[in-house]
């Protein structure tokens, strides 16, 4: 009996050194300049969680259908033998040469890793496109945190200013400029530590954000963004009923930036009116910015201008005036909704597309 206690003892002792203690420090040890990403369950296992299910985690070719086609096309098009994206979208890939591309390699399967990002010292800034520097100190690791927090795994830095105001997301994120000189895509880096990149896009949610220290909230590290956590960003867009005769919507972009900004999207606004609980008028109005050369759409790469831009501008307050009048007892319903590729686009491709909502609200006249 004593022996089968025993025997059971070291069984749970083995099973709970997977999850606790020192035990397990030497299978968890940080080689090289970044550590896996799923080393970071040890400790961070709600984040770890909703990273895996971000953009970042599904940035590279081989989880982005979309990603894939415009890499794919950009290389054919350009004679290129390197995947040039890597730069942001697989950055710890050492090795860019296409042919030798494989999911399973580490910088592809890590694609953006929690190392990665958590350990950019600083941004270096050019007019073609910012360019990430990364801490030369290995171990080292960005946060935001009370600088009592430690960790037997890294050292953490809670002092880099960029980790707080959001600058850190601008060696990517900031602008792209093609070889023509032509900027395809900004977003204005007007970060406050009031207001930025990572109060919006990761808000402060629920959970600890540690299993080693107890915190009320964390911050979201799904990426709140087209792709996922849409409802985390819609309270930036307010639709509100101006008038009835005509029928007039205001919307208001109060985001710090464009509304899309990525060339590829396409917002569309529909508006449903029922009378007597009839639908008895339908709007549809599409918001785009389209970029070419020569008064043709074309891909970034090739295009040198915009031919056309109607998304919402920073800060922007428009009125939609849809030229009907309004009786007592109507009902409005609006939805906002977002495509990540434009339909047209996208059926050109061969990529699925569906709308995706962003934002529903209903006016009772």
């Amino acid at each position: 009996m004593r022996g089968i206690s025993l025997l059971l003892f070291g069984a749970l002792a083995a099973f709970a050194n997977i999850f606790a203690g020192s035990a397990t420090k030497h299978s968890m040890d940080i080689k090289g300049e970044y550590a896996k990403t799923h080393q970071c369950i040890r400790c961070h296992l709600d984040i770890y969680e909703e990273y895996k299910s971000s953009s970042h985690f599904n940035s590279t070719p081989f989880r982005d259908k979309i990603h894939a086609k415009i890499a794919k096309m950009h290389a054919k098009a350009n004679g290129e033998k390197e995947y040039k994206c890597a730069k942001c979208h697989a950055p710890i890939v050492k090795d860019r040469a296409i042919d030798k591309m494989d999911p399973k390699a580490f910088g592809y399967h890590e694609a953006i890793s929690c190392a990665y990002c958590h350990r950019i010292e600083r941004i270096a800034k050019h007019a073609k496109a910012n360019r990430n520097i990364i801490s030369p100190k290995k171990g080292l690791y960005y946060g935001t945190r009370n600088p009592k927090i430690r960790s037997e795994y890294h050292k953490i830095d809670n002092s880099n200013i960029i980790h707080k105001n959001g600058d850190t997301c601008l060696g990517c994120h900031s602008h792209k400029q093609n070889d023509h000189g032509f900027v395809v895509c900004r977003t204005e880096s007007n970060n406050t530590l009031k207001q930025n990149c990572i109060t919006c896009h990761m808000p402060q949610i629920e959970g600890s954000l540690s299993d080693r220290v107890e915190t009320p909230t964390h911050a979201y590290h799904g990426f709140a963004g087209v792709s996922r956590g849409a409802k985390m960003l819609n309270q930036y867009l307010t639709i509100d009923l101006k008038s009835t005769h005509p029928l007039t919507l205001t919307l208001h972009n109060k985001a710090p930036h464009a509304f899309l900004l990525h060339p590829l999207r396409m917002a569309k606004l529909i508006v449903i009116v029922s009378r007597n609980g009839k639908e008895i008028k339908r709007f549809e109005k599409s918001f785009v910015r389209v970029i070419g050369k020569n008064g043709k759409p074309t891909p970034p790469w090739v295009a040198n201008r915009v031919i056309k831009d109607t998304m919402l501008k920073a800060n922007e307050k428009r009125d939609i005036d849809f030229g009907i009048g309004l009786q007592k007892g109507d009902k409005v319903k609006v939805i906002f909704g977002i495509y990540k590729v434009q339909p047209k686009m996208a059926k050109k491709m061969g990529l699925p597309n569906e709308m995706r909502v962003f934002k529903e609200k209903e006016f009772d006249v």
